[in-house]
């Protein structure tokens, strides 16, 4: 099996919009046999699940992600488990411990707006 890591500055990236490179671990059982780091210099987030689908990745643990990445990646057949924050290491032990599931939904939109006066606030 090969599980896909996005990372941004060593970290589970915490959009995978903003993903620097990405991880692919191959395991066998709960060990891993081999790993690979993808760098995505000129690549496009998504180009992104159409690349890891070529290399054969089957699952992808990721911090936030929104729902147009998340159907891109069910349509090639890759499950994508959301919501992870941490190091690679971390998200790769609690998946296999079973800890974390598949999110459960998207990641709400915001938007910045500009409130009179008060400088830029946040909206959902």
């Amino acid at each position: 099996m090969k599980i896909a890591i996005p990372r941004y500055r060593g970290r589970v990236s915490p959009r995978f919009g903003f993903t620097e490179d990405v991880i692919v671990m191959e395991l066998e059982g709960d060990k891993i046999t081999g790993q690979d780091i993808l760098a995505l210099d000129g690549c496009l987030p998504h180009e992104i699940p159409r690349l890891l689908h070529q290399r054969g990745v089957q699952v992808v643990l990721t911090g936030g992600i929104n729902a147009v990445f998340q159907e891109m990646f069910r349509a090639l057949g890759i499950q994508v488990i959301w919501g992870l924050i941490g190091t690679p290491q971390e998200a790769l032990s609690a998946y296999m411990t079973g800890v974390q599931s598949p999110g459960p939904g998207q990641c709400l939109r915001r938007r910045m707006r500009r409130a009179r006066g008060r400088g830029r606030r946040m909206e959902s």
